[in-house]
């Protein structure tokens, strides 16, 4: 049962990603840029990762995520495609993620990999939950939505209770939630 919860989470991971894309080609979801760029770069690493320890038939899923953040970042870079500009709050959170990313790379140890990779991706996170918050019309938040359902059909593929496994896809669901409710609460403030 754990492979249909798990395929199932990889459907709804592309279903999702398909009208962000389409909405923000129409500049009307503006992705924020450093964040797409840190996850393009975790989610290359990512691929390679599993390419190299042998990984064929779920390469397409981290295919996938690969193509969806090229695609973002490109469409997010064009004038009027996105935010983050050049400020300090994004410069500092970008080398805060690449340290995080040097730090999965550098080390042999499982769990410090893992630590370093949801810094790496947490900071991206942090800075969509921000922004989604102050410009939540910027947001197409029906991906982000079916990325909570997704999360909770990770943590049920994973069949059982082991940190490790559980982490990632646990730290996601929790932010696709902050994400959706900074939405909502920005949607509430800006109608008031």
């Amino acid at each position: 049962m754990s492979n249909v919860y798990g395929i199932l989470a990889g459907i709804l991971g592309i279903v999702g990603a398909v009208p962000y894309i389409y909405d923000t080609y129409r500049r009307k979801t503006k992705p924020q840029r450093f964040a797409w760029v840190i996850f393009l770069i975790v989610s290359v690493i990512s691929f390679a990762s599993q390419f190299s320890l042998g990984a064929r038939a779920s390469l397409f899923f981290f295919g996938w995520i690969v193509c969806n953040n090229v695609i973002i970042v490109a469409l997010s870079l064009r004038k009027n495609g996105g935010y983050g500009g050049l400020s300090l709050v994004n410069v500092v959170s970008f080398c805060l993620a690449l340290a995080g990313i040097v730090l999965w790379q550098m080390t042999n140890s499982p769990v410090v990999a893992l630590v370093g990779a949801l810094v790496a991706d947490g900071i991206g996170a942090s800075l969509i939950v921000v922004k989604s918050y102050l410009h939540p019309q910027s947001e197409t938040v029906f991906m982000w939505f079916l990325g909570i359902i997704s999360g909770v059909l990770n943590i049920l593929a994973v069949g059982s209770f082991q940190p490790a496994l559980l982490a990632f896809p646990v730290y996601l669901t929790i932010f696709d939630v902050l994400i959706v409710l900074a939405v909502f609460f920005g949607r509430r403030r800006h109608a008031s």
